[in-house]
C-alpha cells in the first residue's frame, strides 16, 4: 500500500463527483474544502464493501476532514465555529490549492 498522500493539517478539497455505486460521501461536502483533522488506517473501499468484499477488496486510505458548517450551508445561523467532522476515501480528496 502506498504512503497516504495527506497529513494531518493540510487542506483538502471534496472531488464534485457523481457515483452510481456506493460512496459513503455525502453530497453536501462535494467541492468544499475543509481540514484532515483524523488519519485512518487502510480499508476496504465502500464501493467494495457494499458487495460483501470485505476481504478481498480494494483497500485505500481515509481521513477525517473538518468543516466549517457555514461554508458547507449557506444558510446555516449557527455560531461561526461550529464544524461538522466525516470521513472520506483518499480517492475522493485533493489537495485544496491544485489549481483545475
Amino acid at each position: 500500500m502506498a504512503e497516504p498522500r495527506f497529513s494531518i493539517g493540510d487542506r483538502v478539497t471534496v472531488r464534485d463527483e457523481t457515483t452510481l455505486f456506493h460512496a459513503r460521501t455525502q453530497k453536501y461536502t462535494r467541492g468544499h474544502t475543509g481540514v484532515v483533522v483524523e488519519y485512518r488506517p487502510e480499508w476496504v473501499i465502500p464501493e467494495d464493501e457494499a458487495f460483501g468484499r470485505d476481504q478481498d477488496g480494494r483497500k485505500e486510505h481515509f481521513y477525517v476532514v473538518r468543516f466549517k458548517q457555514h461554508e458547507l450551508w449557506p444558510d446555516y445561523t449557527g455560531f461561526d465555529v461550529d464544524t461538522l467532522e466525516t470521513e472520506f476515501s483518499e480517492r475522493w480528496l485533493e489537495p485544496a490549492d491544485k489549481e483545475k
